[in-house]
């Protein structure tokens, strides 16, 4: 798969912008055990953390299509949820899947032919089962998102949702699938957890633990990743070396990233703030 100058320069904000923004994990898991215990037991979750992460590269490589299906599915559970954590509407399951849909489903229908040449890539074979999945998924994005776009363009509250909603539409239609992933992973997803996290932790977290542990996780994926590429470049092209690297290491910390904030952290500082 040949990559543009601009599909570079999405690939480059991933990494650099929209990767760092779960690197607040250790500072999220220090601040839900007891302060007699911190280090034991954040030792304990950043192992657990790294070793999940591996699970999910080797299984990856056993069972390739199967994994970027889940790794789909969750990212649509997933971005779906923060977006809805950061607007709630009334009908919570057609938000979720239409906006964690956008690059999950619509994305890969509407670009099928540079989309499949990217799942090929990420799992050394074509993808026929993949793509009957995605077109029964599809079924349930248009659904979902009607009965979205519906009730929140009848809504003064919450017309922004939908707006946003079908930018990302028309965004998705006329970018590379690359750009539009980046902008919205990047600029939507990332600042609205960077933005959740700080509301939540700032209150029992100093700003210096916060940033020094994001950036000592950050450097230590950018670490990693370069020698996956480096790895990988013995083998293949730049360009496929890079999109691998990048995709299945999303996959590998998105699996703990989202355990941890999705049925973790999420409910346990929504309990916080209803006690409160």
């Amino acid at each position: 798969m040949s990559l543009t100058v601009i599909d570079w320069w999405a690939l480059a904000l991933v990494v650099f912008i929209g990767l760092p923004h779960g690197a607040f994990d250790a500072a999220i898991s220090l601040s839900m055990v007891p302060s007699a215990k911190k280090i034991i037991r954040l030792a304990g979750i950043l192992i657990c953390y790294l070793l999940m992460a591996i699970i999910v590269v080797l299984v990856w490589y056993q069972l390739p299509e199967f994994s970027l299906l889940v790794f789909l599915i969750i990212s649509i559970i997933h971005f779906g949820l923060a977006d809805y954590s950061a607007s709630p509407t009334r009908i919570k399951w057609a938000h979720v899947i239409a906006h964690g849909g956008i690059v999950a489903i619509w994305l890969p229908v509407i670009h099928k032919a540079e989309v499949e040449e990217l799942f090929a890539i990420l799992t050394n074979g074509p993808t026929p089962f993949l793509w009957d999945i995605i077109t029964i998924l599809l079924v349930f994005w248009i659904g979902g998102a009607l009965l979205h776009l519906y009730q929140t363009l009848r809504s003064k509250k919450h017309y922004l949702v939908s707006i946003e909603l079908i930018g990302f539409i028309i965004l998705a239609w006329i970018a590379t699938p690359l750009v539009t992933f980046a902008i919205y992973f990047c600029l939507i997803h990332s600042r609205r957890h960077f933005t959740f996290i700080w509301k939540q932790l700032q209150p029992i977290s100093s700003k210096r633990v916060l940033i020094n542990s994001a950036l000592l996780l950050s450097a230590a994926s950018w670490l990693m990743g370069a020698g996956l590429y480096w790895y990988l470049h013995l083998e293949i092209t730049a360009s496929n070396a890079a999109l691998q690297t990048i995709f299945i290491g999303l996959a590998a910390l998105t699996v703990p990233h989202m355990m941890l904030i999705d049925l973790i952290f999420r409910p346990h500082s929504t309990r916080i703030t209803e006690s409160d």
